[in-house]
């Protein structure tokens, strides 16, 4: 709900502007305000609404789209790796 002067303030069930922001927890001291339709009534300066809904929408948009894995910088294969015996005849020629 958006609240734009006392008497919406009053209308939402506000007592005063002494209370603190959700998001900033700076007073909230001046309108325009938004009154989210949770169960807690918490009201959010609009500037803090608008953040909180972009970061909703962010992790929304990652959560169902998420991001391309990266691409390797270097694939090993088996044909470039050295057998076991390879690594263990250095040992073998020292003793």
């Amino acid at each position: 709900m958006l609240i734009l002067n006392d008497e919406h303030r009053q209308r939402a069930g506000i007592g005063s502007l002494s209370k603190r922001c959700q998001y900033c927890s700076k007073a909230e001291a001046s309108y325009p305000l938004i009154l989210s339709d949770d169960a807690r009534l918490a009201v959010y300066h609009a500037a803090c609404a608008a953040a909180l809904a972009t970061e909703i929408l962010v992790d929304l948009y990652t959560f169902f789209r998420p991001p391309a894995p990266y691409h390797p910088l270097s694939v090993l294969t088996a044909s470039q790796t050295a057998s076991p015996q390879c690594a263990v005849e250095p040992f073998r020629q020292q003793e």
